[in-house]
This record gives structure tokens, sequence and C-alpha cells, in this order.
């Protein structure tokens, strides 16, 4: 009894340092946006479609933040700021569950959403995407909570893109 406590505790304590080095790392600090991103002065929001909630919301709090300008038209920007929202349909999950005690199986399914908001910036004058990044907005059966939600997701893009702006490059 006493050589099986002592093997699994021997495997407890080697088994993290035994693994590859991979499996070993924390996960990677966050990369510098393009040079253009950082450089810019004006931006063009853009809303890509989906929600006004969140267009407003973004729109309010990147005025708010004040690190670029907002211009009035494309061609006035450095940058176009895009924000759009999705659901993204991932189908409908069937499974089935058998109970032991009166031997009947129930079957389930569940329809898969994934609402998610898209930041994408673009150069303004060649058009070309330099950074997107999506967030899962959290579910909710609500109206008012899915608004809420909303809110929260465009407001974590904004806190994102000001961390990854500071972040020297």
């Amino acid at each position: 009894m006493c050589r099986i406590a002592l093997a699994v505790i021997s495997c407890a304590i080697l088994w993290p340092h035994s693994l590859p080095a991979k499996y070993n790392k924390q996960a990677p600090p966050p990369a510098p946006l393009p040079a253009q991103v950082v450089k810019a002065k004006k931006i063009f929001l853009s809303n890509g479609g989906g929600s006004n909630l969140a267009y407003d919301e973004f729109y309010s709090k990147m005025k708010e933040w004040g690190r670029y300008k907002i211009a009035g038209s494309p061609d006035e920007a450095d940058l176009i700021v895009e924000l759009s929202y999705r659901v993204v349909d991932e189908g409908t999950r069937v499974w089935s569950s058998t109970n032991t005690y009166n031997n009947t199986t129930q079957v389930h399914s569940s329809h898969i959403v994934d609402p998610q908001l898209v930041l994408t910036i673009y150069d303004a004058k060649t058009k070309t995407s330099l950074w997107s990044e999506n967030d899962h907005r959290r579910l909710a059966i609500r109206e008012k909570n899915r608004e809420k939600e909303t809110v929260i997701s465009a407001d974590r893009l904004v806190d994102d893109l000001k961390t990854r702006v500071s972040i020297p490059p």
C-alpha cells in the first residue's frame, strides 16, 4: 500500500516536468498592431451592419477615448474602422441519454448560435485589411440581457484596441 502511494505521489510531482516544452508555455504576449494603425491620426468609423446598438456603443467609446480624430468620410481618414455584428449558425446538435433505472432513452437537440462583434481596420487609401478581431458575445435569453451583453462586447473591443495600440513595436 505504501509503495502505491509513493508511486502516485512521484508521478504527480514528475508528470508536469515530463511534458514537452510546448505544453508548459504560457500564452504569448499580444502582438503589436501594424504601424499604420498606431501612427494614424484620423479614422472613419463604419457600421458594417447587424446591430445599431453595438455600433452606437463602439462609436461612443472610441470618441470618449480620444486617441483618434473621427473623420466624416473615408476620404478624410487614415484608417477605416468597421464594426459589424453577426450571428454564426453552427447548426443543431443532437444527443441522447439513457436512464438506466427504467431503461428509457431520451433524444435531445439544441440549436447552436455564436453571436459575434467583428472589428476590422482597413487602410483608408488601399482598402487593405490591416487587423481584425472577433468578440464572442455571451448568450442571453432576455432581450434586455442580450442588449447588455452586446454593449459589453463592444466595450471589450475598444479596450483591447487601446491595449494593443500602446504595445511598442
